[in-house]
């Protein structure tokens, strides 16, 4: 009886590996993949009409190819509508008074937040001196509609990302890739110390969370560690085991 079946046990167990060889390098090509969407140079708009939102933070960092500005909200997990307006100049018009401000750079985007307002002791303006993302200004707080003028290095396109738990508004500005850090020289007459310290990454180059909140990664702990391809990993072992225990039945 197990003769017969020989031949189309074997045929299923060489399926098996197969499916799971496939199943392994599709959750690592998934894993790897960018999810965070493309950058586009049109103007944006999105948000919950009549959403009420208090901007409590305004925070921004440099990654690989872009520059991360966070804008965040005291709400109920409902994004305040919001619209994001290029411009070709970095000089904003003042609500309600209609006053120019200079920000730093030679383009800008204007977000206008509706239906409002900003709590105590959030920053007015703030020189992020990035890359792309020169300066971040409230340019406008006014009958619950809401301003900032983002000044730009120069135009540039971006990408617009909404997050829950709590509510933030994601302006990623696309800037050239990073050029590989070079490792600095050391010579023969320079203590082991001093190179360790001159290669050493500063505060301000530490990874920061590109799927949530943008705060620094915990010391220690691997950013974007994937979890798919390790599950993916243990299926494989699992199939594995099972397969060999199946083989080692049929010969009997």
């Amino acid at each position: 009886m197990f003769s017969i079946l020989r031949p189309n046990l074997r045929l299923t167990l060489a399926a098996a590996v197969l499916t799971a060889g496939a199943l392994a390098a599709g959750g690592a090509v998934s894993a790897s993949a960018d999810n965070l969407g493309a950058f586009t140079c049109t103007d944006k708009s999105g948000g919950v009409a009549g959403a009420r939102g208090t901007v409590t933070a305004i925070r921004f960092a440099h990654h690989d190819g872009y520059d991360r500005l966070v804008i965040g909200f005291a709400t109920s997990n409902s994004m305040p509508e919001y619209r994001l307006t290029q411009q070709s100049s970095a000089t904003f018009t003042q609500d309600a008074s209609g006053r120019p401000v200079a920000l730093d750079g030679s383009a800008g985007i204007r977000a206008v937040l509706r239906n409002s307002d900003i709590a105590d002791g959030v920053p007015g303006d703030q020189k992020a001196g990035l890359p792309e993302l020169r300066e971040v200004a409230n340019v406008g707080n006014f009958e619950r509609v809401v301003s900032y003028g983002i000044g730009l290095k120069d135009a540039a396109c971006f990408r617009v990302i909404e997050l829950s738990s709590p509510t933030r508004l994601v302006i990623d500005v696309q800037t050239p890739a990073d050029a590989p850090a070079a490792a600095a020289p050391t010579t023969a007459n320079q203590p082991a110390a001093t190179a360790t310290a001159t290669v050493a990454p500063t505060q301000a180059s530490q990874p920061v969370d590109l799927a949530a909140t943008g705060h620094p990664v915990s010391t220690g702990q691997p950013a974007g560690m994937p979890i798919a391809p390790i599950l993916l990993g243990l299926l494989a072992v699992t199939a594995g085991l099972t397969i060999t225990g199946l083989w080692r039945f049929a010969r009997k």
